[in-house]
Order: structure tokens, then C-alpha cells, then sequence
């Protein structure tokens, strides 16, 4: 306990000091834009993390609310300048927040396509997006707003290292998150994956758990051996007998508990554990550590959280940065014209 209490004082006083702190040029930064799952909330929105290496920006995972919760961590310039999403797996929590960023995006001043990586069945949900919004699509061209930027493209990739780009490469990874049997363990043979992603950047990396089950043969494991931070998600079963209870706490055979992933922290052993995609979103920093049997560095995020990983691991909050009137902001990218 006395370990745990000297790791939480740490974390705190990086706190303090994050508003004077920089990134450097081999730094990772992570904004959590929403830290929780499929139930609403007003504290913490739908799963998705903003991340910077060098000059390249992307998101992992688009959940309800990341539109906002980016335009609010950097207004039009932040709105305008992501084209490139991961996806961990097509539950809605993770994907209906594509077209607000792909359109509102293009919209406001981006002219890249938007390009998004996810398991199979990704490139199918993209093309009925781009579908579905055909007219809005038409029309707001009919009408003058530049062509460019307007398409959405999508590849469904294999577990293995599917880009690498100026310094910065991205691995995927299967995770146990497809239906089991409660009795049995056995998986029910629906078809698709679900996946986790590490991304390393001049000698920093990142883990995303994705939504998992933990297990002592987890693919996490491997792949966060190294690695400065690994975020995993988390679901405390509900108490009770209640019919809600019973509903909220099928999802168990298919999330990991504070037990399960301190056995994941513990193998692994990251500079700094991190709690996302938290269930249910209500759950409070306290509770979740007490919760946790693992004497290592750990954090909840937040909604709006910022990690700078470096050779210290800074935390912060992001907002007000950017430029919220867009009249006001220089963000339409008049290079492509």
C-alpha cells in the first residue's frame, strides 16, 4: 500500500507541472477524448484517444462524442487536421463518432481523405457509411464546398505490423473479445476479430488493450513486454439481482476485471499502467485502485487526460487550445485546390 500511495503522489505531483511541460521530439502524446463505453455519460463519453508522434496525428477508436471532445481539446485546427483512425473492433461505442469526424472534417477544411484501419468487416461499415451519406455529400458539394477530402477509405487488416511511417510504426494484435460460452469458455463461432494495437515512435510505445477478456494467454502480454504505457480497459460487476444488474453484467464474459488485469499489469510490468473504457463509467478512481492488487505505477484516465510519454511520463489536461469560430480560424487547406 505504502508503494501504491508513493506511485499515486508521484503521478500527482507530474500533475502539478504539466501545463509548463513541452514535447519533446521523440515523445508520444495521448489525449484520452472519451474514457468510458457504451453506457452514456456525461463525465466520460465513448471510447477514443487522440495520438501525436512528431507531426502525425490519428485516433484510436471513434466513440459517441469524440467530435466534440476534440473540438474541445483544439478547436477547427484539431477538427480539421485528423485523417487517419484506428478501430479496434465494429461495436457502436467504437465507430459511430467516423462519419461525425470524416464529415465535419471535410466540411470545415480538410481535403485529405479520411483512411480508416480496423479487422474485418471495417472496409463493409465504411462503404454503408459513405453510402448513407451520399446525398448530405452531394449536396453540400452542389452548393460550392471544395470536393477533396470528401471520401472515406478503409482497409481491414491481419494482426502484424500494417504501418510504418516517417519513425512511426503500428502493430495489431488479436484480443479475446469475441462471444464465449459463460459454462464452457468456448467461443461461439461468430464470425470477425477484435483487436488491440501497439504504436512505437523513436524508441516510445503505447499499448491498447482494446476491449478484452485478459487471460494468462492474452497477445497483450507479448506485446507490452517493453512498453512505457499500457492502457487496458476494465468492468466491475454490478451487485445485485436486479434485472438491470443481470443485464449490465453479461458483458463480463467478454471485459476484464481489476483482477484480471492486474495479472496483466503484473507480467508485464509497463512505467505506467492506465485504466480506460472504464465500466461502468460511474466507477471512481479510488474504487478502481483499491480494486487493483498490482503495486506498479497505475492511472485512471479521464476524459480530456493528456500523457506526454517521454523520458518522463507527464500528465495533463487538455482545452482551450485552438480556435473555436471558424471564420476566425485559418484551417481550409488551400494547397490541394
Amino acid at each position: 500500500m505504502l508503494r501504491r500511495t508513493l506511485h499515486l503522489l508521484t503521478s500527482l505531483l507530474i500533475l502539478q507541472f504539466a501545463h509548463v511541460a513541452s514535447a519533446a521530439d521523440d515523445s508520444i502524446s495521448l489525449t484520452f477524448l472519451g474514457t468510458g463505453a457504451p453506457r452514456p455519460s456525461l463525465d466520460r463519453y465513448g471510447p477514443s484517444i487522440l495520438v501525436e508522434a512528431g507531426s502525425q496525428r490519428l485516433l484510436v477508436d471513434a466513440g459517441p462524442g469524440m467530435r466534440e471532445r476534440l473540438f474541445q481539446a483544439g478547436g477547427f485546427e484539431l477538427l480539421t487536421d485528423i485523417n487517419l483512425i484506428l478501430i479496434t473492433h465494429l461495436h457502436f461505442d467504437h465507430t459511430i463518432s467516423v462519419p461525425g469526424l470524416w464529415l465535419s472534417g471535410w466540411l470545415f477544411g480538410r481535403k485529405s481523405p479520411m483512411t480508416v484501419y480496423g479487422p474485418e468487416g471495417t472496409s463493409n461499415m465504411m462503404n454503408n457509411f459513405e453510402a448513407a451519406y451520399a446525398w448530405d455529400i452531394n449536396y453540400r458539394e452542389a452548393v460550392g464546398v471544395h470536393e477533396q477530402g470528401s471520401d472515406l477509405i478503409a482497409y481491414d487488416i491481419e494482426p502484424g505490423v500494417f504501418y510504418e511511417k516517417n519513425g512511426l510504426k503500428i502493430t495489431a494484435f488479436n484480443v479475446e473479445h469475441m462471444p464465449i460460452d459463460m459454462n464452457t469458455g468456448d467461443l461461439l463461432g461468430m464470425e470477425g476479430s477484435t483487436l488491440g494495437f501497439r504504436i512505437d515512435y523513436k524508441g516510445r510505445s503505447v499499448v491498447f488493450s482494446g476491449d478484452t477478456r485478459s487471460t494468462a494467454s492474452s497477445n497483450i502480454i507479448q506485446h507490452s513486454m517493453d512498453a512505457d504505457v499500457l492502457i487496458h480497459e476494465v468492468q466491475m460487476p454490478a451487485p445485485g439481482n436486479s434485472p438491470e444488474a443481470q443485464l449490465a453484467n453479461v458483458s463480463l464474459s467478454v471485459h476484464s476485471t481489476p483482477a484480471q488485469v492486474a495479472a496483466i499489469f503484473e507480467q508485464t510490468r509497463p512505467r505506467l499502467g492506465v485504466y480506460s473504457h472504464i465500466i461502468p463509467p460511474e466507477l471512481t478512481s479510488d474504487q478502481l485502485l483499491n480494486a487493483t492488487d498490482y503495486d506498479g505505477p497505475l492511472l485512471v484516465a479521464e476524459d480530456l487526460m493528456t500523457l506526454t510519454i517521454g523520458d518522463e511520463i507527464v500528465v495533463g489536461i487538455a482545452g482551450g487550445a485552438g480556435t473555436n469560430i471558424f471564420t476566425e480560424a485559418d484551417v481550409v487547406d488551400q494547397l490541394q485546390d
